[in-house]
């Protein structure tokens, strides 16, 4: 079950938005989870390299940004290894539209941070691969809600969801068990 997240969307897009990147809170937070759940080693540092290349053309953050991005990885990790698994989006107060934008992103995040370190997905289970599609559709959905009803907000969260249960399967499939000294075994 997602629970509600830790991390704070609005300091990230603060710092963000003082910085030249073209990146959001959101996708840095997918990108983030797709190299943990992908089985980027989860032990160090050496995602760093991998992600400075994604987010910043190869070139180290400013000083605030990696203090925040190593937080953030250093926290998607524990919830990855505590079963409790969430999304970095906006509040509940920001328009459903937004929200769906900012969901959209980190789906995109995901499958980019996935995809770069993941190369056997077609040796993974059906489920696991039918995961990554849908992902991949949500990614590309363009969300234009009418009205902010109960319905639109219930669809939204239940698309929350699916998208926390697949990261948390990714990583199941990929990460957990794997010899990382910060995993630990399903019984």
């Amino acid at each position: 079950m997602c629970k509600k997240s830790k991390l704070n969307f609005d300091e990230i897009a603060k710092i963000l938005s003082t910085m030249d990147l073209y990146t959001t809170a959101s996708e840095i937070h997918g990108i983030l989870a797709g190299l943990i759940a992908g089985e980027v080693t989860l032990d160090n540092k050496s995602w760093l390299p991998l992600f400075n290349d994604v987010v910043n053309e190869g070139m180290g953050l400013p000083l605030e940004l990696k203090k925040s991005v190593i937080r953030i990885h250093g926290q998607i990790l524990e919830q990855f290894t505590n079963d409790g698994f969430t999304l970095l989006l906006p509040e509940e107060n920001v328009p459903l539209d937004e929200r769906c934008d900012a969901m959209a992103q980190w789906a995109q995040g995901f499958l980019l941070g996935f995809g770069l370190v993941q190369q056997s997905l077609h040796q993974a289970s059906k489920e696991t691969q039918e995961i990554i599609r849908d992902i991949r559709d949500i990614s590309q959905l363009s969300f234009d809600f009418e009205t902010e009803d109960e319905a639109s907000e219930i669809s939204f969260a239940e698309i929350v969801e699916y998208l926390c249960m697949g990261a948390m399967l990714c990583f199941n499939t990929f990460s957990r068990d794997h010899g990382h000294p910060l995993s630990k075994t399903l019984h």
